[in-house]
């Protein structure tokens, strides 16, 4: 598993360029972000984001794909979600799933979440103007990479992050609805005990063991769904910028919450 944490790292730097605007807990912190569901699955929308009233279990089943680069393997993310109402503008998720890319076999993922409604800002005409919704979120992140025990090769993630969607005004029960969302956001990440190399124009940086570090992170996506069904459909991407990075894309069907 040391291995694949290199190559991941000297992966992300291939191609040349500013090499020493990055370091190894950077990558650190961009590898356990996207072994984990913070990173690795497609943003979800939930009935905070969208301004909606939730009154039951959401369950939402996610795909992400994040491209291989450098000679890196592709990765292909499956997870499960559910979405709990716990007040009016606020919900708690439990994650699910496995990570799997040729080559590297498959591994396990697992994550908590909330958010909640912090404020509004509406434009338009009327009582049933549009509006801007400000949510805040925060997501902690568990993963187990396929050679890896808990103790020696597992990643531990976290992020904190503000959903801002655009919701439209005057929504029929029957009309299909489309709301547009970007997160910002802040990433942290640790691979345990574990080294991460680096390939500078100096030389190779190693690590120390346990490498951690934190990354910017931007989100988003829309969320399309009708008030009169249970079925919603999610596209969103998710970036942890480091040089060469690639971008996660993904979808998510979601069922439930009426």
């Amino acid at each position: 598993m040391r291995k694949m944490f290199a190559i991941a790292a000297l992966a992300a730097l291939a191609g040349g360029g500013d090499s020493m605007a990055q370091s190894a807990s950077d990558i650190a912190a961009r590898i356990a972000l996207t072994q984990t569901p913070v990173g690795a699955l497609p943003p979800l929308a939930t009935s905070t984001i969208k301004a909606e009233v939730q009154s039951g279990v959401v369950l939402s089943v996610r795909y992400g794909y994040l491209a291989g680069s450098g000679g890196a393997a592709a990765m292909n993310d499956f997870g499960a979600t559910a979405v709990l109402p716990v007040t009016l503008g606020t919900t708690f998720s439990l994650t699910g799933g496995v990570l799997g890319c040729s080559g590297c076999g498959t591994g396990l993922t697992l994550g908590i979440g909330g958010d909640t409604k912090v404020g509004e800002l509406p434009f338009g005409s009327g009582r049933d103007g549009s509006r801007v919704v400000f949510t805040l979120n925060g997501d902690l992140g568990y993963g187990q990479p396929s050679g890896t025990t808990f103790s020696h090769g597992s990643v531990l993630s976290g992020a904190v992050g503000l959903p801002i969607s655009l919701v439209a005004g005057r929504r029929g029960a029957d009309e299909m609805l489309f709301v547009p969302f970007i997160t910002p956001g802040f990433g942290f990440g640790e691979i345990r005990s574990q080294r991460v190399e680096v390939v500078t124009p100096g030389g190779i940086i190693t690590s120390e063991d346990s490498p951690s570090g934190s990354r910017f992170m931007l989100g988003g996506g829309v969320t399309l769904y009708n008030r009169s069904s249970n079925v919603g459909f999610d596209l969103g991407f998710q970036y942890v910028p480091v040089q060469q990075g690639q971008v996660l894309i993904g979808v998510g069907v979601s069922i439930g919450g009426r």
